[in-house]
């Protein structure tokens, strides 16, 4: 029989323990990778991103609704045959809604509250507090309460001068019986009667010296205040005579509250106020009688500059079918319902979609699963427009799902490429590089055929594309916009498919 040796008893230990635990890790890496069938790609963009930041929670997983970052082989998870009813969608929407809130508290952690902010131990030896806005009682308090030895920030000396804040701060509340922001305040006005002479005849008082004491060991570093003790030892020289330990101290006057400032000021605001009621009175009433003649002018032929306000609940688009004929075999788009037959739509639904400098309003055909998308230029007219339809509505689980698309490291929208669940690559056409760009946030806001007011939709877009290798007329590329999906009580991912349409082909005007 063989005898085990130390380096073959070493090896069979090891090759025993990385067989336990390669099946546990695939297992671990297979469980939480996946949300709906979409996860990243394995290409040299499919690596983790590197970052700075801690990580306050445990890594993001990589698929959401059978979606996930590109790579060689498809997801093994599926999505459900069926979407359900309605109702079923709404469930799973306001439960998705949960999961990103939950999400979100992961991935930022609370604040610090401000009375812990503002209770922190102190470095430099006196307690911090809280800032706030003076207010004119403020100053009339500080004012009255200046004499008397209550101490502030700014305290008055009379006639609206104020103490430094740095001097009080630094000095003992009192010195002897008198409080430390007289002292200072006398100080700062040595020109005024009786101040002066009040630092003359209490000159050998304990409580003096034992300021001016302190106030020497400031003025060291308080050119200003050195200053103000030259002047006062200046004046304490020229005067003679015999010195009074009971000379009382003088009064510091009070500020008065401005009256005749505050009722001229309401004077002069009613008059602005008179003034532009009478401009807008004159300056719009002008503007709505022109306005039936403008429309006047629009029904008779004349040419006016195009309006957003031109998209209404209703209209219909001439829409030249043989464009998703020549798409269908090229890319996944799904053609309007009747844009095969008749070639006219009609709009369901009108949006308005607003980002950081940048406005689109989108003409919903099909019962909403597809839209026209339009933008504007400059001076009003179209200058673009794309055709979308679903392709897909993912609807996350839990908190770890919805990383898997808003990530910051490592979210499907945003990452460099999107591939779809038949292997599908997709470039990133928004801010295209090597790494992952925050999506994009816009905000919806939707007009129904009946009126009825319908919450704004909060969106986290990002816009891909890829090149059909076709000619025209037949679209030479396929976009796709991935977007998570704010409104009301549910959230959602959405990926629509589009294709590029000419303009002129909607006669939109």
């Amino acid at each position: 029989m063989p005898r085990l040796t130390p380096t073959l008893g070493l090896t069979l230990l090891l090759t025993l323990a990385i067989g336990l635990l390669t099946p546990l890790d695939g297992w671990a890496k297979k469980r939480g990778s996946s949300s709906g069938g979409y996860s990243r790609p394995a290409s040299s963009l499919s690596q983790r991103t590197p970052s700075t930041r801690p990580s306050a929670i445990k890594r993001t997983p990589s698929v959401s609704g059978g979606y996930s970052r590109p790579r060689t082989s498809p997801s093994a998870i599926s999505s459900p045959a069926t979407r359900g009813s309605a109702t079923d969608q709404t469930l799973s929407r306001q439960g998705s809604k949960r999961a990103l809130d939950d999400f979100r508290r992961q991935r930022e952690p609370e604040a610090p509250a401000i009375e812990t902010v503002w209770n922190r131990p102190s470095t430099s030896g006196t307690a911090p507090s809280a800032p706030r806005r003076p207010s004119t009682l403020d100053s009339i308090g500080d004012a009255i309460g200046g004499y008397g030895g209550r101490g502030s920030a700014t305290p008055w000396t009379g006639g609206g001068r104020q103490i430094p804040a740095t001097r009080p701060a630094r000095s003992p509340s009192s010195f002897g019986p008198w409080s430390a922001v007289l002292l200072w305040g006398l100080l700062e006005t040595l020109s005024r009667p009786g101040h002066a002479e009040f630092f003359y005849h209490h000159a050998d008082d304990p409580g003096y010296r034992q300021w001016r004491a302190d106030a020497e060991e400031q003025a060291r570093e308080d050119p200003a205040l050195a200053r103000q003790l030259t002047e006062l030892d200046t004046r304490l020289a020229s005067m003679s005579g015999p010195r009074d330990p009971n000379y009382p101290a003088p009064e510091i006057e009070s500020p008065g509250f401005p009256f005749g400032a505050l009722l001229t000021a309401l004077f002069l605001l009613l008059i602005a106020a008179v003034f532009i009621v009478v401009l807008w009175r004159r300056f719009f009433g002008e503007v709505g009688r022109r306005r039936p003649a403008v429309k006047h002018d629009r029904g008779s032929g004349k040419r006016t500059a195009y309006r957003p306000d031109w998209f209404r609940v209703g209209m219909t688009l001439p829409v030249d079918p043989s464009l998703f004929i020549l798409a269908e075999p090229l890319t996944k788009l799904q053609a309007p319902r009747s844009a095969s037959g008749s070639g006219l739509v009609s709009v369901e639904r009108v949006g308005e979609v607003r980002g950081e400098g940048v406005t689109w309003y989108r003409l919903y055909v099909s019962g909403g699963d597809g839209f026209f998308q339009v933008h504007l230029d400059a001076p009003g007219q179209p200058d673009e427009c794309r055709y979308f339809s679903r392709l897909d509505v993912v609807e996350p689980a839990d908190a770890d799902e919805w990383g898997v698309w808003l990530d910051r490291d490592e979210g499907l929208i945003g990452w460099p490429e999107f591939q779809t669940q038949d292997g599908q690559l997709y470039a990133r056409l928004w801010s295209p590089g090597q790494t992952r760009r925050e999506p994009y946030s816009l905000r919806e806001t939707l007009e129904a055929a009946d009126g009825t007011d319908i919450e704004p939709c909060r969106q986290q877009a990002m816009l891909y594309t890829r090149a059909t290798g076709a000619q025209p007329p037949m679209p030479s590329t396929e976009y796709l916009l991935v977007a998570a999906n704010e409104q009301g009580d549910g959230a959602w991912v959405s990926l629509h498919v589009g294709i590029d349409i000419p303009v002129a082909s909607l006669n939109l005007s």
